[in-house]
């Protein structure tokens, strides 16, 4: 049965059928054979394994529309860099095969697997759901920004 319990996988394919119009590229971030000991020096990756089972089924619950790459940080370092990508496992989400700029750094469980599903079907769709006003603010931008949203199970 693996991370995700079949009822669950049935629903989210049914969901995506329903909610899923545009491509929908994910790209997982991990280093693999790192099992779940963390050494000293950063290296392991407790969760690496059980977000390559969560973005296979995103990508499996629609195979037509959600496209999947796995990119191995410890193989291909100036991927990572190119990316902008520093931690393991992170699950970047976009169209088409770009580097997506919704990113779920570390397992994305409990409160955070809602996020990911919406951050799937708001993508596919184009649809960011601002209100006028947060646009007007948001065009006042004059250089990048980076939002971050923090979420802890406590």
């Amino acid at each position: 049965m693996g991370l995700i319990p079949e009822h669950v996988r049935a629903q989210l394919k049914a969901r995506f059928d329903l909610r899923l119009s545009g491509p929908v590229h994910l790209t997982l971030y991990t280093r693999p054979g790192s099992s779940r000991l963390i050494l000293p020096a950063g290296v392991g990756c407790a969760t690496c394994e059980d977000a390559r089972q969560m973005a296979e089924l995103l990508r499996d619950a629609a195979p037509e529309k959600v496209t999947l790459d796995v990119v191995d940080t410890s193989r291909d370092p100036d991927r990572a860099r190119a990316d902008r990508v520093d931690d393991v496992p992170t699950i970047a989400v976009g169209a088409n095969t770009e580097a997506g700029r919704i990113r779920f750094q570390g397992l994305p469980t409990g409160t955070e697997f809602p996020a990911l599903i919406d951050a799937v079907e708001r993508v596919s769709r184009t649809e960011h759901d601002l209100s006028a006003a947060s646009l007007v603010e948001l065009g006042k931008l004059t250089e990048p920004a980076e939002v971050m949203v923090f979420a802890t199970p406590t």
